[in-house]
């Protein structure tokens, strides 16, 4: 976060506030025969300008030596600091006003400019983040595709050991490629992607993002409440985020416990609730799990935090939003909503969506 308090001014502005301020006392006495108190005030003004270019500080410093050196050599009685005619007073304020309020000025403009170029290069750095991750995730999924295939067609003809070490390989493989699709995930939606969105039935959205998830679900009874009814979703993006929610729920719950999926409109936006019968929340606000690389104690190893961190993107991404709480009993329960644009036909009418989809 950008530092918006006043910027110091480098000792070089101070030397320049004194030595404008040397120089019109100097043409000051030289001009005097030919010059009135207005012009020689005026002098000083262009000093007090030339300091408060290098910010608030310098300009107060001009201004206040200015004041002093006009009263000192130009105000009579001369040589004295005393001030016999009260208007003088005014010339003195208008000085320290001018230095005070050009230096302000001109602080706020650098540091706005500071925070200008700060922002400028957080951007580069992101774009380039993004950049790099998405090109080395496209290389990755190749081979690890192939690595996938051939690994499963050896572990259908295996026996014994070699089977189970090739179930392990093919195991990590997945995982990875889960990795990777979540990095592409968030990298496409963090750089301004929109989601090409479509009317999809909610059972078969819930549907393809289970499938994907056999050997997470093996251990854990599955149950669903799905409405026949439509979100007006991108179908790979909300894939995703449906897989990343129930294979949180299944790390998180012990084996034999059900997780459930309900998904249904609420309003103008249809909702997809994941809930489990786990441990719960982390201690602290519920929005920490959401953060990049978050991972709660007593995880599961595998994985890198980026599961809720894509499933919170992706629902912005929307224009929806998602909440985690905890469940009645226990657990937790994580609930998106994806906002309509547009009033969802209706199945029954449609039979176009129904080939579409």
């Amino acid at each position: 976060m950008t530092d918006s308090r006043p910027l110091r001014a480098p000792p070089r502005a101070y030397v320049i506030a004194i030595v404008a301020v040397a120089g019109a006392t100097l043409v000051g006495q030289i001009a005097a025969p030919y010059t009135s108190h207005a012009d020689q005030a005026m002098v000083y003004l262009l000093a007090i300008l030339v300091a408060a270019l290098g910010g608030r500080g310098p300009g107060l410093t001009a201004a206040v030596l200015s004041a002093a050196a006009f009263d000192f050599f130009f105000v009579e009685p001369y040589h004295t600091f005393a001030v016999t005619d009260r208007s003088f007073l005014i010339t003195f304020g208008v000085m320290l006003a001018i230095g005070v309020a050009i230096g302000s000025l001109v602080n706020r403009i650098r540091v706005a400019e500071a925070e200008s170029r700060e922002r400028e290069l957080r951007a580069k750095a992101e774009q380039l983040r993004s950049t790099l991750l998405s090109s080395v995730s496209h290389d990755l999924r190749t081979p690890l595709a192939v690595i996938t295939g051939m690994a499963t067609s050896l572990r259908d003809g295996a026996v014994g050991e070699q089977r189970e070490e090739l179930d392990t390989i093919v195991g990590e493989a997945q995982r990875l490629s889960r990795i990777l699709t979540n990095l592409l995930s968030i990298t496409k939606v963090e750089t301004g992607a929109q989601p090409k969105r479509e009317w999809v039935p909610l059972d078969e959205l819930i549907g393809s993002s289970l499938a994907r998830l056999d050997n997470e679900l093996a251990d854990h009874p599955l149950t669903l409440d799905v409405a026949d009814e439509l979100a007006h979703v991108d179908p790979i993006l909300t894939e995703q985020l449906l897989v990343n929610l129930v294979e949180n729920a299944a790390k998180h719950t012990p084996a034999g416990c059900a997780i459930r999926v309900h998904a249904r409109r609420d309003g103008n936006a249809a909702m997809i609730e994941v809930s489990d019968a786990g441990p719960g929340l982390p201690a602290g606000p519920p929005e920490q799990v959401f953060e990049k690389f978050f991972r709660g104690r007593g995880v599961k190893p595998g994985g890198v935090g980026l599961g809720l961190a894509v499933c919170r993107a992706i629902a912005l991404a929307h224009g929806g939003r998602i909440a985690a709480s905890p469940g009645p009993s226990s657990g937790a329960v994580f609930r998106v909503w994806f906002p309509d644009d547009g009033a969802p036909p209706k199945l029954a009418d449609e039979p176009e969506l129904a080939r579409a989809v």
